[in-house]
């Protein structure tokens, strides 16, 4: 599934329920984010061609596999930086991650029928975990070189300046999301996913404080474009009014 934005100068990528998105930033910039399927590079390689970009930066909202599975091939084939949450670069010096269990997971079930299902993504979520990120039983799982660099709190997303960082703990205590004021876009990761045409708040949390602040503070932005890790974007004047 394609879907081209350009009014927001960004394509959705998704094979069944996972998104990738991929951004045109400053002076032809291409920046990927959420990159979870371990052959997204295939997936991306005629998108990038029709937008006459390079792939300068690759990032994601958290270090699920579902959401960096793919990061390590693309930023080889595309000679690309990864940055990735700050937290997260802890997890590549030995500390535990935190991650929802199965039935926690569970309760996001809807999600499984909100979009037209794809064999490869299916198969690509299984392969993500062991290829890059955390999710399964042997902690943070990472073949690549360590990425460049931690986005963290009020950073904007290199290359993409209009982009701000917002640390947006509770799915896992690594989660960002990436807000665009002037759009008034939220790249919410697995902080808000979508079910059903409305905005869900993670149903799935390691820290229900947490995610209890981070529901507050986004719902304080005046999102009119939510673009989420799992389910459709939604487009209204408040997402949250729907």
């Amino acid at each position: 599934m394609i879907e081209r934005m350009p009014e927001l100068s960004l394509t959705r990528v998704s094979r069944w329920f996972f998104n990738c998105y991929l951004l045109r930033g400053e002076d032809d910039a291409l920046v990927v984010v959420d990159p979870g399927m371990p052959r997204i590079a295939q997936d991306l390689a005629p998108l990038t061609a029709e937008l006459r970009g390079s792939v300068r930066v690759v990032t994601a909202t958290h270090g699920h596999g579902d959401h960096v599975g793919g990061a390590v091939d693309l930023a080889r084939r595309s000679d690309a930086a990864i940055h990735l949450p700050a937290l997260t670069l802890s997890y590549l010096d030995g500390t535990r991650p935190r991650t929802p269990t199965l039935a926690q997971m569970a309760r996001a079930w809807p999600l499984l029928f909100g979009q037209p299902f794809d064999r490869g993504g299916a198969v690509g979520s299984l392969l993500a975990t062991g290829t890059a990120g955390f999710g399964g039983p042997r902690g943070m799982v990472w073949t690549g070189p360590r990425p460049v660099g931690g986005l963290s709190e009020g950073m904007s997303l290199p290359h993409a300046p209009e982009w701000t960082v917002l640390d947006s703990p509770g799915h896992t205590d690594d989660s960002i999301v990436f807000w665009n004021e002037r759009t008034r876009t939220l790249i919410s990761g697995d902080a808000v996913v979508s079910i059903r045409g409305r905005p869900c708040f993670a149903p799935d949390v390691v820290d229900a404080e947490a995610a209890t602040r981070t529901e507050h503070r986004l719902r304080d932005l005046p999102v009119a474009h939510l673009l989420p890790g799992h389910g459709r974007p939604i487009h209204a004047e408040s997402v949250w009014a729907l």
